[in-house]
């Protein structure tokens, strides 16, 4: 990474293989620890936590945070160039959104409702979505049809971990319980799938900002 004048340059491909590999190793490591405490020897808690994908307290939370971070800083940067757009407003609420979502993470606001009620929070945050989804279908079809599309994946992906799995693995856990690696397999899959959504979807907004078809992201950034 460097800086000449009022830009930070960062070269786009090689940040992306390097959140891809990551992703690669969470889950490795989450998979095997989980083989081996089921079907060879009984690990310890504190060992299982840090390496367990779908754990507060754990390397995966803590990279699951930061791209979504990530994404919120290049929506941000998108939408300060295109103050004087007409659909910049949904790209500040694209930002804002993926921010609080970068803070759920850690905090875990949505564990907590289901703490508070019986209603699983994938009910409620699948009409959200909905409604989202309607608010900004015109803005969809102002971007352009590469952008649009690579938006879209990503959103089924991560979405498809974040809800359709998530739901699942509630019916699975009513069943057979979570203490089993059927459990633990659905978790990093889930998670999975989010991670990977998200890094797609890092990877279309630097497709979005690129200039003249470099090879680098060019953001904006006002240098005193």
């Amino acid at each position: 990474m460097s800086i000449l004048k009022n830009e930070i340059i960062i070269p786009h491909e090689k940040f992306i293989r390097w959140f891809w590999r990551i992703i690669g190793v969470l889950v490795f490591l989450h998979i095997a620890l989980q083989g081996i405490h089921y079907y060879v020897q009984e690990l310890p808690w504190l060992l299982r936590e840090i390496l367990d994908m779908d754990e507060e307290e754990s390397f995966a939370t803590w990279f699951s945070s930061i791209f979504l971070f990530i994404s919120s800083i290049l929506l941000f940067s998108i939408a300060h160039s295109k103050e004087n757009d007409a659909y910049a407003r949904h790209w500040y609420g694209l930002a804002l959104g993926f921010c609080l979502l970068s803070v759920d993470e850690v905090v875990g606001v949505h564990e907590t409702f289901n703490t508070i009620t019986e209603v699983a929070w994938t009910v409620p945050a699948t009409w959200v979505i909905l409604i989202i989804f309607l608010i900004y279908l015109k803005f969809l079809f102002h971007l352009p049809p590469a952008a649009r599309k690579q938006f879209l994946i990503a959103g089924s992906v991560f979405l498809g971990g974040g809800l359709l799995v998530e739901h699942l693995a509630d019916f699975y856990v009513e069943a057979f319980d979570m203490d089993n690696f059927g459990y633990q397999m659905l978790t990093a899959f889930e998670e999975f799938l989010e991670m990977a959504g998200v890094v797609l979807f890092i990877k279309a907004l630097g497709n979005y900002l690129i200039n003249d078809n470099s090879d680098v992201v060019l953001i904006n950034i006002k240098i005193k």
